[in-house]
């Protein structure tokens, strides 16, 4: 009788177990589409600002001024 109660409380842990691992991997799950999604903002923005830059079609451009600015 004793063997029946410890494999049924060693199926419950088993069980929760398994729920608390499933809860883990939804979370996981979660953080690495979140991770994902502002993987992709961070590269837009990345890309918008290199076509700002280097789409400058402005003839009386001078890159120095930017430089005398920085100083």
């Amino acid at each position: 009788m004793n063997e029946v109660k410890a494999t049924a409380k060693n199926k419950n842990a088993s069980r929760k177990n398994n729920n608390n691992v499933d809860s883990n991997l939804v979370t996981l799950d979660q953080l690495t589409l979140i991770a994902a999604i502002l993987g992709l903002i961070v590269s837009g923005i990345g890309l918008y600002v290199a076509w700002k830059q280097y789409s400058n079609n402005d003839p009386n451009y001078n890159e120095s001024e930017d430089i005398n600015l920085l100083r």
